[in-house]
């Protein structure tokens, strides 16, 4: 009884403690909108990921920038940035099968842009 409630108390411990977090960001490098632009009519979409591990403490947090991303699929102007995070089928095998140690996670950045 008393072990199993050091093991209860040990893995709340870290799902409370660990967690990943990608944040994010723009680094001013092209112009980035949420909102519809004149002008940006051409689709650029990115994919990403990030590995985290020994349940998601490592690194604390991965930080994306999104304007740089698109930047590398020609886009000098971004407008209706969407971000998508997700795992596919064999992350989350990978995830249970090793209990947390390692956690892949994906993401897909789309917009519209101006390109020349």
């Amino acid at each position: 009884m008393k072990r199993s409630t050091t093991l209860f108390i040990f893995s709340l411990c870290f799902q409370f403690v660990s967690c990943s977090q990608i944040h994010y960001t723009s680094a001013g490098n092209i112009n980035a909108y949420i909102a519809p632009q004149k002008g940006h009519n051409r689709k650029a979409s990115n994919l990403g990921k990030r590995n985290f591990y020994l349940w998601g403490m490592l690194p604390a947090i991965h930080t994306v920038n999104v304007d740089n991303e698109l930047a590398d699929d020609g886009v000098f102007s971004a407008a209706r940035v969407e971000v998508r995070e997700y795992q596919e089928f064999m992350d989350v095998f990978w995830t249970y099968a090793t209990l947390g140690l390692y956690k892949p996670v994906r993401f897909e950045i789309k917009g519209y842009g101006v390109r020349e």
